[in-house]
């Protein structure tokens, strides 16, 4: 049987009292750190459109390369700072706690974006807040959906780690309509491009003070502070009583799974960690989870949310308004999407489904976009005009928004945050991330030379990428649906723990073992 038709849960079905509104409170606090990524993927580069940000950065009378090679490195500078945080906050989140590690988030993300707001036609002040700020993104993309799937149960997993994507969207969608507000009710002074900087720092403000008001993750409680802490916030967040069955169970297995690790762990410090993820199961968990972030990164979205403008007016829409308008529209339809499938979908049809026939619907839309300026090679500049085959490729750019949204836009966030174990989640979650930002770094740097040089290539190419998920999804990649942390082990080959049944009445044994030992009574109740 493929690992991903198989299935492991606890034995124990959960009680409604368990999807209780504190952890969909915990999860939507911390995504607003995905409002920050996102409101950064949206407005930047309808920003860079703006004639009062060109006047101010010396932009108005520059040559088409100087102006491509500032848009490269204003963009690509947040990514380098996202390499390093999200690099960063791996080791940091283990040693110090998730919620001090978000908060850290913030305030890079706050000190970022306020020089950039300052900077006042300083492009030295500009790129140095973007890299600050791309700490803090980067911090928070790595740090978010582990905390909020460690904190989750596994049957919504997938719905509250996708809230992450989510509040990317929102943030996408916002920034994407504000430069358009801002171009037809601000005169192009200043302050038009400012207002829009400026924006940034109401998520990174409210993110500061959300955390305040949610726990520390149980699991990492559970590693450095003990049962006790543990217990306590689980039973918040699964709102049971300390002797629920469920609750018990669920701890028991967190504290089964810690115990199973330091017994085939070598030794501590770097070293060890490095010994751990070179084993073949963690090995495949870690080369999946890389992959998956490339191909996110080659599906080619980020390449709209970066220069849409630039985009829409390879495939014929041209004027400022017009290609801030079309983007505007693009935002919504992304937002619409991923409400739906993060929501109603991913917990529903589960991971590999959902990646496949998401590659599938973004494969056609590329090849056809990537066909049409081929064939048609609309103009980049001058007539407004637009023939029937370029509206055909502007819906097919929303149409490839929706495959996207019901796919690779939160699903590589959700698997990642949930295949490693405890002990090298952090790292292995840190490195995927970084290699995500790396590719998230060389799209920005090559995609408007790309749209300049090779034209219809640049779709073609994302096109490929997506053609070639279909299968790799199909053989490689095990489905996550419903299963428990503690055993995904099983699913890449790896001696997973005996979770045996706990029924309530072993709270003696379990204080002095440290373990449930009623492997047959577990074995009878598991489906």
């Amino acid at each position: 049987m493929r690992a991903s038709r198989q299935n492991v849960d606890l034995g124990i079905p959960a009680p409604k009292e368990v999807y209780n509104y504190r952890v969909y409170v915990l999860a939507l606090i911390s995504s607003i750190g995905a409002v920050m990524f996102g409101y950064d993927l949206g407005f930047i580069g309808t920003a860079l459109e703006l004639e009062s940000f060109k006047e101010d950065f010396g932009l108005v009378h520059a040559s088409a390369s100087e102006k491509s090679a500032f848009a490269a490195n204003v963009v690509s500078l947040l990514q380098a700072g996202c390499i390093l945080g999200s690099l960063a906050a791996g080791p940091l989140s283990d040693r110090y706690g998730r919620l001090i590690t978000l908060f850290a988030t913030a305030v890079f993300f706050n000190v970022g974006s306020a020089i950039q707001t300052g900077a006042r036609g300083s492009e030295a002040l500009m790129l140095v807040g973007r890299g600050i700020g791309g700490i803090g993104v980067g911090a928070a993309s790595m740090i978010v959906p582990l905390y909020v799937a460690e904190a989750a149960p596994p049957h919504i997993r997938g719905r509250l780690v996708g809230l992450y994507e989510v509040g990317v969207s929102m943030g996408t969608m916002i920034g994407f309509w504000i430069n358009y507000g801002l171009a037809n009710n601000l005169p192009p002074t200043s302050t038009q491009w400012m207002v829009s900087f400026a924006v940034q720092l109401i998520p990174g403000g409210l993110l500061m003070i959300g955390i305040f008001f949610i726990p520390e993750s149980p699991r990492w409680l559970a590693r450095e502070k003990g049962r006790e802490a543990c217990l306590q916030v689980l039973q918040r967040l699964r709102n049971l009583p300390d002797d629920h069955p469920y609750l018990l169970e669920e701890a028991h297995s967190i504290f089964q799974q810690l115990e199973h690790e330091e017994a085939i762990v070598e030794g501590n410090g770097f070293k060890s960690i490095v010994r751990e993820i070179a084993k073949a199961g963690n090995r495949r968990r870690l080369g999946i989870g890389a992959l998956m972030f490339i191909f996110m990164q080659m599906a080619g979205s980020n390449a709209i949310n970066y220069y849409s403008p630039a985009i829409f007016r390879s495939i014929g829409l041209t004027g400022t308004n017009t290609g801030l308008f079309a983007t505007g529209i693009y935002g919504v339809v992304r937002f619409v999407a991923i409400m739906i499938s993060m929501l109603l979908v991913v917990d529903r049809f589960g991971r590999t489904k959902t990646l496949m026939a998401g590659s599938a619907v973004m494969a056609f839309s590329m090849w056809f976009i990537g066909a049409y300026i081929k064939i048609a090679a609309p103009p980049a500049s001058g007539s407004t005009q637009i023939t029937a085959g370029g509206y055909a490729a502007v819906v097919m750019i929303y149409v490839y928004a929706i495959g996207w949204c019901f796919s690779w836009a939160g699903i590589p966030w959700i698997y990642a945050a949930e295949i490693f174990p405890l002990r090298i989640r952090s790292p292995c979650i840190s490195l995927c991330v970084a290699i995500h930002w790396i590719m998230n770094f060389v799209i920005a740097r090559s995609v408007p030379y790309m749209i300049t040089n090779i034209g219809y290539g640049t779709y073609f190419l994302f096109a490929a990428f997506m053609t070639i998920a279909i299968p790799w999804v199909f053989f490689s990649v095990p489905e996550t649906k419903n299963v428990s942390l503690e055993d995904i082990d099983a699913l890449f080959g790896m001696p997973p723990v005996d979770h045996l049944y706990y029924d309530g009445n072993d709270a003696k044994a379990d204080e002095e073992k440290g373990g449930i030992t009623h492997v047959e009574q577990y074995a009878r109740s598991t489906p």
